[in-house]
């Protein structure tokens, strides 16, 4: 009885603010130190010096990325700090605290930001909230299970999934979605 019981607390994701467009840069620099950062990306075509069209993977939002938080998160941030790129942990802007995102929204969060599915736009947060919908859960295809607000943009229906300062508008059939009381 005399042993204190272990809570674990569950995974919590950094949102990191970069500056100059240097995502690419401090996600390398993060894998070379061991960690697993994410950057939403996806497809677009350029074309090369040859006038070629080629399909390259770039990030969807500039200056943003997200880092498990490790322990603590003090060593990481002794890490940050080693780094080559500015870059900075977001806080909430009332609290002033580290934002920390939860694992299970995280989780969602990268699978609607998988840049093979082609129906996603990225917005700043401020519009993607300020458009009106209804609460929904996604009920049949690859998102089943999914909670975020429904909502109509040019003529086409949208799951919309916020976080930190991104809005992320993920193109659905409103038939595969039910309301949320």
């Amino acid at each position: 009885m005399g042993q204190k019981e272990l809570h674990e607390e569950p995974p919590v994701w950094y949102a990191l603010q970069t500056f100059f467009q240097k995502e690419q840069e401090v996600e390398d620099f993060l894998r070379g130190k061991g960690y697993e950062p994410f950057i939403p990306k996806l497809y677009q075509e350029r074309v090369d010096r040859d006038g070629k069209k080629k399909r390259v993977l770039l990030p969807a939002v500039h200056n943003l990325l997200f880092l498990p938080k490790d322990g603590d998160g003090k060593e990481q941030a002794h890490v940050l700090e080693e780094c080559p790129c500015p870059v900075r942990i977001l806080r909430h802007r009332d609290t002033g605290k580290l934002y920390e995102i939860p694992d299970k929204q995280m989780t969602e969060f990268r699978a609607i930001c998988d840049p093979t599915y082609s129906g996603t736009l990225y917005t700043p947060r401020a519009f993607a909230d300020e458009r009106p919908g209804k609460r929904v859960r996604v009920i049949q295809g690859p998102f089943k299970g999914m909670e975020g607000k429904l909502v109509r943009y040019q003529s086409r229906f949208y799951i919309v999934i916020t976080l930190v300062n991104i809005g992320v508008f993920l193109r659905i059939s409103r038939w595969y979605c039910e309301p949320i009381d």
